[in-house]
């Protein structure tokens, strides 16, 4: 534990409920799933190599509780394997968890093709993925700040054939004095991360409000940046992996309060899942939803 946050695990447990508002059984949910470690829930995004009528050499779910779930992604049955088959190999279809879909069907609200993209953290390449699974990509920049998840961004990216799509490693703040504006601008945001344990892994001090609190700090900078690059009429998808108010529905409110101009998107597809910890619309999914570990996202809209 940090010297100025020296809480028990049980109590950092009790307070992230606390902060999210969450008391009985919803409480009681989400840290079984927390102290579990089994929420994840794999699914696939067909890759621009998958041509039409494709379907993965797997038995997928028929059906789905999910209306959100973008057309070209698909829920491997219990027990399959996807990354055992050369298809995946070859780039056919690139795996995620399945809270990941969950955040890139915002997307769904976008009322026309983004002609411009930018995907500013973009590393491994899950977002990027998505967005070439839902819209044409016409001219698309997956940026990654540091190398060596540059080289595996830029793997999967040639793996999985993205279509007019350049890599960079710019950082934000360079970004937001380049003078370039996108259509589209996706945050996938680092983050405390959360959900990690929610998916078995380890993550020490991710409870912890100094963790919290500097990369809400970090959160806020990244947007800052990101905003400037953002055409009039654009969006900006900004999504989480974590569940701490601080990151995610704070961050936004910050970045609506200080930025003249963006406003908070409706998306209806993800209605169910409004988030009541703010007064504009932005979504929440906890792992005992049942669609994966859980996230956050907010689409913002630049006015004209």
């Amino acid at each position: 534990m940090h010297a100025e946050d020296p809480i028990t695990p049980a109590r950092a447990e009790q307070r992230l409920c606390e902060r999210l508002q969450l008391h009985g059984e919803p409480a009681e949910s989400l840290l079984r799933a927390m102290r579990a470690g089994n929420a994840g829930r794999q699914a696939v995004v067909l890759s621009p190599r998958a041509l039409q009528g494709y379907e993965p050499p797997f038995a997928c779910e028929v059906g789905t509780a999910f209306p959100w779930l973008p057309a070209r992604v698909r829920i491997p049955a219990a027990g399959e394997i996807p990354t055992r088959h050369a298809d995946y190999a070859a780039g056919l279809y690139y795996v995620l968890d399945l809270s990941s879909c969950w955040e890139g069907a915002a997307l769904s609200a976008l009322p026309q093709e983004p002609q411009r993209s930018l995907d500013m953290c973009a590393a491994p390449g899950g977002k990027s993925m998505l967005l070439a699974a839902q819209v044409a990509l016409h001219d698309h920049t997956a940026n990654e700040v540091n190398a060596a998840r540059r080289g595996i961004l830029r793997q999967n990216a040639e793996l999985c054939g993205l279509p007019n799509t350049r890599i960079t490693g710019l950082r934000p703040d360079q970004w937001g004095k380049s003078g370039e504006l996108f259509d589209l601008i996706l945050v996938d945001a680092p983050c405390s991360g959360q959900s990690l344990l929610c998916k078995g892994m380890k993550n020490p001090g991710c409870l912890g409000a100094s963790m919290v609190q500097g990369n809400a700090k970090r959160q806020r900078g990244i947007l800052l940046a990101a905003v400037r690059c953002v055409a009039p009429g654009g969006h900006l998808l900004y999504t989480t992996c974590t569940y701490d108010v601080e990151e995610n529905e704070r961050v936004m409110a910050y970045i609506t309060r200080r930025v003249r101009g963006f406003k908070a998107c409706e998306i209806p597809s993800l209605t169910p899942y409004r988030t009541w910890l703010a007064d504009f619309p932005a979504y929440r999914l906890l792992p005992h939803h049942g669609a994966g570990a859980g996230g956050f996202c907010c689409l913002l809209r630049r006015e004209n």
